[in-house]
Formats: structure tokens, C-alpha cells, sequence
């Protein structure tokens, strides 16, 4: 199962994503898809397309952090299955677009829970002011 832990700022845009779980071995390459899948059940194939549904999410939102002008973000990927970022200092003038990318990313995840059921776990700590 993929653990994802969000934390949204006051904006309700991420100010730090924990993603863990997301890996798994990889396959020896046979020529031929069925092939490189024999063997696999159903639940571990809808497990491996959740995983890299999750991945690629996870790594274009920090990408797209990281690379803004004006952004300054801490983030790692300790080891295969993990990363995590947060957002330390975002221009002003990116506050809805940041808001937008973290909705949209709500959204695939929750798209990702409904599509494979129990593949995914994500907790959302909303702050508000003063808390």
C-alpha cells in the first residue's frame, strides 16, 4: 500500500507531501507483455499501476515546485518508495496556481483510491490560521 501524507496551508494549497510505498521490484524485461506479467495476480498488477500512477504524480508536483522562480523547497528521496517535500517560501503571485496544482492533485488521488480500492492511503492535515 502507498502511504501518502499532505499537509495544506492556510491557502489549502501543499505546503508538504510524504509519499511512501510507492516502488516495487521491477520485473525482469521478457519480450512481450503477458510475458513479463505471468505469473502476477490481479491485485499485485492493480497495485503496480496504482504505484505508478502515485510515482509519477508525486515527482511532477515536486518538479514543478522545485523548478519556479522565486520558490524555495526542501525535498528527498531517501530510498526507493519515498519522497517528500516542502514548500519553505512560494511567491505571492503563485498562491492560486499552487492551489490548483494541489487540488488537482487531490483529485488523481482520490481518482487512483476509486479506480484501485485499498492501494492507496492518504491523510490530509488541513492548518488554518493560528494552528
Amino acid at each position: 500500500m502507498v502511504e501518502i501524507a499532505l499537509v495544506l496551508d492556510e491557502d489549502g494549497a501543499i505546503e508538504r507531501m510524504d509519499f511512501s510505498g510507492h516502488a516495487t521490484p521491477k520485473i525482469p524485461r521478457i519480450k512481450g507483455f503477458w510475458r513479463r506479467h505471468q505469473g502476477l495476480n490481479e491485485e499485485a498488477l492493480a497495485h503496480r499501476s496504482a504505484c505508478a500512477a502515485v510515482t509519477l504524480m508525486a515527482r511532477t508536483v515536486a518538479r514543478m515546485a522545485a523548478s519556479g522562480t522565486g520558490w524555495t523547497v526542501d525535498g528527498n528521496t531517501p530510498s526507493p518508495g519515498n519522497l517528500s517535500l516542502e514548500i519553505l517560501r512560494r511567491p505571492e503571485d503563485a498562491i492560486e496556481w499552487w492551489r490548483g496544482v494541489s487540488e488537482t492533485l487531490l483529485q488523481a488521488l482520490a481518482d487512483v483510491e476509486s479506480e484501485y480500492p485499498g492501494s492507496i492511503s492518504v491523510s490530509i492535515e488541513e492548518k488554518y490560521h493560528g494552528s
